[in-house]
């Protein structure tokens, strides 16, 4: 009966504690005619939260840190520190890891907060992002071993790259942003569309500091694309005409010599294929067709194997003297 009695007892303080211990937290606001959460609160002035939710980062308690801005959206959303708030999200973000979402948090502020000082930090932060996911990006590449992420980080630098375009265009910062999205295609094998990036520096940036780089990749892209003589070779005419460009635009540029080589592959490359086509006709009996080809290799691409070999075809043919005369 004792021991009843005793815990009875023991429940009903325990009770009262806790009672006392929740009344504690809630106190009554005749301004708002409510009972309030003494927890729930932020800080006496938005200046205060945010380098609460600030102090709260720096000591590493990032979960923490993220509710106390998402207390400063619920108190004190409408005020002149809102943009700082959202800013601190995406520091807070970054500094989790969670690049891809710290580039959105950063993002907010450009799209709520349009007049905001923060802009150019914002676009600094999204291109920290941006080298970030492109260097994770080589990291992976240069495993051995692999996985269907691998190159996911290089896809997230394209978005963030993106966002820099999108948040600036026509700028300085735009044209190395638009540089590195062409980058990140050609590291991922993807010439096509790094072409069509690399042109867009060229066209629409003309007078960047990124041009040159845009216009060497432009040659190497069509290069890597450029296939055997017995397929299509407009990628090769293309960097035929790149590496011209690039010659033109820049002769003193060291890598000149390198373009050369390539471009002497490339001329090789389109003659075999017209010498081929020469070929087709010649073995049909259709010699007036192959005649036709024959010049075309001698007339466009002299010095080249193919050359030698069909002015020789056409001496033997008894056409000298109208491919001479063309």
């Amino acid at each position: 009966m004792r021991k009843a009695f005793a815990w009875a007892a023991a429940m009903a303080v325990s009770c009262l504690l806790v009672q006392t211990a929740a009344e504690a937290q809630w106190t009554w606001t005749p301004q708002t005619g409510r009972w309030v959460n003494v927890k729930q609160l932020p800080k006496e002035t938005p200046e205060l939260q945010v380098e609460y939710a600030r102090s709260l980062m720096l000591q590493g308690d990032y979960k923490k840190a993220i509710r106390e801005t998402e207390k400063f959206e619920d108190y004190y959303g409408d005020t002149d520190y809102a943009d700082d708030n959202q800013f601190l999200r995406g520091e807070i973000r970054l500094a989790m890891g969670d690049n891809l979402s710290a580039a959105k948090e950063f993002q907010q502020v450009v799209s709520n907060y349009p007049e905001s000082d923060l802009f150019d930090d914002v676009i600094a932060k999204q291109y920290e992002i941006g080298d970030l996911f492109y260097d994770k990006g080589q990291e992976n590449l240069q495993k051995r071993f692999w996985r269907p992420w691998k190159k996911r980080p290089l896809r997230r630098a394209i978005d963030v790259y993106a966002m820099v375009i999108d948040n600036q265009p026509f700028t300085a910062a735009a044209a190395e942003a638009q540089y590195k999205v062409g980058l990140c295609h050609f590291t991922l094998e993807e010439y096509t569309e790094s072409a069509y990036e690399y042109r867009r520096v060229i066209e629409d940036y003309a007078g960047s500091d990124w041009v040159d780089e845009a216009s060497y990749g432009l040659a190497v892209c069509y290069h890597k694309a450029s296939l055997p003589p017995a397929y299509d070779q407009a990628p090769s005419l293309l960097a035929i005409d790149a590496v011209d460009d690039f010659k033109a635009r820049f002769p003193q540029d060291s890598r000149v010599a390198e373009l050369e080589g390539v471009r002497a592959e490339m001329v090789n490359r389109v003659a075999e294929q017209r010498l081929m086509t020469a070929k087709f006709y010649e073995k049909r009996r259709k010699f007036d067709a192959a005649a036709i080809y024959y010049e075309v290799v001698v007339d466009q691409f002299p010095g080249t194997p193919a050359a030698t070999e069909a002015e020789a075809w056409l001496t033997a043919n008894g056409h000298s003297k109208r491919y001479k005369a063309s």
